[in-house]
C-alpha cells in the first residue's frame, strides 16, 4: 500500500475510534458518521475498515439498547468474514450484545472464550454507566 494509502486507513481507523469513544451517544450524530465512513471504506476498498466500523457500531447500538440495530451490524460483520478472515471480529460482536452466534467459532481464545465474553461485556456496562469514561 504506498503512503497515502496508509494515511488514508489510519484517518479512517481515527474516525472510527472516535465513533467507538462517543458509543452509546444519543442522537443521529453516530449513525450519520458511521454513514460517511461507511462510504468512504467502501470506495477506499480497506476491508479492515470496514470491520472496525461495524463492530464500532455494535457496540453503540447495544450500549443504547437497540438489539435490532445491533443485530444488523453482526449480519453485515457476518458477511464481510464469510470468507473465513477475521471471523474473530463476529464472536468479538456477540460477546457485546450478549446474543448468541448462529454457529460455532473456529476462533482460538489466549484465555477462554467466557473470560474473552465478560472483558467486552465489561466495556458495555462501564459505556452505559459512562459513555465518555469507557472510551
Amino acid at each position: 500500500m504506498s503512503p497515502p494509502g496508509r494515511w488514508r486507513a489510519t484517518t479512517l481507523t481515527n474516525e472510527i475510534a472516535a465513533l467507538a469513544r462517543d458509543a452509546g451517544t444519543p442522537g443521529p450524530d453516530i449513525e450519520d458518521r458511521a454513514a460517511l465512513l461507511r462510504t468512504e471504506i467502501t470506495t477506499a476498498g480497506i476491508t479492515a475498515a470496514a470491520l472496525l466500523l461495524e463492530l464500532t457500531l455494535v457496540l453503540h447500538h447495544t450500549v443504547r439498547g437497540d438489539d435490532t440495530a445491533a443485530q444488523g451490524d453482526i449480519a453485515r460483520l457476518e458477511e464481510l468474514t464469510r470468507g473465513g478472515d477475521y471471523t474473530y471480529y463476529t464472536d468479538i460482536a456477540h460477546f457485546v450484545t450478549g446474543l448468541p452466534a448462529t454457529s460455532p467459532s473456529p476462533t482460538h481464545w489466549l484465555d477462554t472464550q467466557q473470560a474473552a465474553r465478560q472483558r467486552w461485556r465489561t466495556l458495555v456496562t462501564a459505556h452505559r454507566n459512562n459513555p465518555n469514561a469507557a472510551g
